[in-house]
């Protein structure tokens, strides 16, 4: 086992090619998907939380349960939009990393859109009545949440990322795990723990727990830097 962790650290810094395409693929699929989620999730938390209409309840008490939908339900969807056979068939994008962003986009974005809904909410019920006496477009309530919450924003974006860099199933079923094509970090484990390859899957799992101790940290300078004063501070 020792040998196995020295391995995995001396494979890291040999700069391998398949482990650090491995790394920059999931790099970039899972932040795009984060990014294009927020984009979706902002407009969608400031209607969910400051317009009142009917059956908003709803939607919201969906979009809250969706949060919990496993990977794998969602790789199975995405497959059959993108498959030969399906609406989306024609865009040949299945077992490629479209797919898999699609798949991580669809996945993470009920999470954002919770989230910021919940933060949207929180603001609204505190300072709506000022907004409201000024007619606020819809507009003017979205830069109201970057002005008076930019911090929360910031860690709910961090924490969707790391779910989509996290998952396993959908990018799985949607990318097929080819080497140099389709595969992430966590894929990637998959395989080199089947394989018997305890070393790669090692390094994989060091960049994956690397990462979520990025995630963390930063997420806490975030809100250190930009606290919460919007929320009346205690």
């Amino acid at each position: 086992m020792i040998g196995a962790f020295s391995e995995a650290f001396e494979l890291l810094l040999s700069g391998d090619p398949a482990l650090w395409d491995v790394i920059f693929r999931s790099l970039w699929v899972s932040s795009a998907a984060s990014v294009l989620a927020m984009v979706t999730a902002i407009p969608l938390a400031v209607l969910l939380g400051t317009i009142p209409f009917p059956g908003r309840w709803v939607i919201n008490t969906v979009v809250g349960s969706f949060q919990a939908i496993p990977a794998v339900v969602v790789g199975l969807l995405v497959y059959l939009l993108l498959t030969k056979q399906g609406p989306l068939g024609d865009l040949r994008l299945l077992f490629t990393s479209w797919a898999i962003l699609i798949a991580q986009f669809i996945l993470v974005l009920p999470m954002a859109v919770a989230l910021v809904t919940g933060r949207m909410r929180d603001l609204w019920r505190r300072f709506g009545d000022l907004y409201r006496l000024d007619g606020a477009s819809f507009g003017t309530r979205m830069r109201a949440l970057f002005v008076m919450a930019p911090g929360p924003v910031i860690v709910v974006g961090l924490t969707v990322f790391g779910r989509a860099i996290s998952e396993v199933g959908a990018a799985i079923i949607v990318g097929g795990n080819l080497e140099y094509a389709t595969r992430v970090l966590t894929t990637a484990i998959k395989l080199e723990v089947e394989q018997g390859k305890l070393a790669e899957a090692l390094a994989f799992g060091a960049v994956l727990l690397l990462l979520a101790l990025i995630v963390n940290l930063s997420a806490r300078l975030v809100t250190a830097v930009l606290p919460e004063q919007d929320l009346e501070r205690k």
